[in-house]
């Protein structure tokens, strides 16, 4: 994974706060070595904690709003000006049609013209998650379109894949975060109602653990992992 100026990086993330566990070290370095970055939010993220279909309260409007807002703010950390919130409920995406996911994303890919594209693996317990990645890979698949990004990675987001039965995340690219953990801290921070107190996966100490658990794989102090999924070379 080649971060530089000449690299369009677009994530297709779930819910607000997924960028930022999955990748926003990788981000903020990106922005730096003056990559450009899209993030696409196909769904909200708090509907799930309502009773099903009971969306119409006052409350859950303004836990929405505070969502909206404390993405808008990380966001604004990791130097990234180019994104959209999709409004999609939380861990319901399988009571829509696939076809609206892919024809989402195919959308952005058309539009952003990503030289990369993140995204999330297909081991998460989280349903949204898994559904997002099923979309990515079949708005990927192979129609022609000189669209297509080069490089398809997915990342680890711990709350959602750590505690998974069978069937774990197996990174093989290591992107070293050392000299911009403290942004995505930072940016994680913005999502406050979103951690707990260790040993929480989303707690500050549960981010560092793991971060420095894949850096261990490549004698690095701090790094995110992804998985390759697919890379073309012309």
């Amino acid at each position: 994974m080649k971060l530089d100026k000449g690299q369009r990086i677009l994530v297709i993330a779930a819910h607000p706060d997924d960028e930022v566990l999955g990748c926003g070290g990788t981000l903020a370095k990106a922005i730096k070595l003056g990559s450009t970055v899209r993030v696409v939010f196909l769904g909200e993220g708090v509907s799930a904690r309502f009773p099903f279909g009971q969306y119409k309260n006052n409350e859950f409007y303004t836990q929405s709003k505070i969502r909206v807002n404390e993405a808008r703010e990380a966001l604004k950390v990791l130097n990234i000006k180019d994104f959209f919130f999709g409004d999609r409920r939380c861990v319901q995406f399988d009571t829509l049609p696939h076809i609206t996911l892919v024809k989402d994303i195919e959308k952005h890919i058309d539009d952003f013209q990503p030289t990369i594209l993140l995204t999330h693996n297909a081991s998460e317990v989280n349903i949204d998650h898994r559904l997002t990645f099923e979309a990515v890979e079949a708005a990927c698949r192979p129609t022609g379109r000189n669209s297509l990004p080069e490089e398809i990675y997915t990342f680890e987001i711990i709350c959602s894949g750590s505690y998974k039965f069978h069937t774990s995340f197996s990174p093989n690219v290591f992107v070293d975060i050392s000299d911009t953990w403290d942004i995505k801290i930072k940016a994680w921070r913005c999502y406050e109602k979103e951690s707990r107190p260790f040993p929480f996966p989303r707690s500050i100490k549960g981010l560092e653990a793991l971060a420095m658990y894949r850096g261990l794989s490549c004698g690095m102090k701090k790094v995110e992992a992804f998985s390759l999924s697919r890379m073309i070379i012309r």
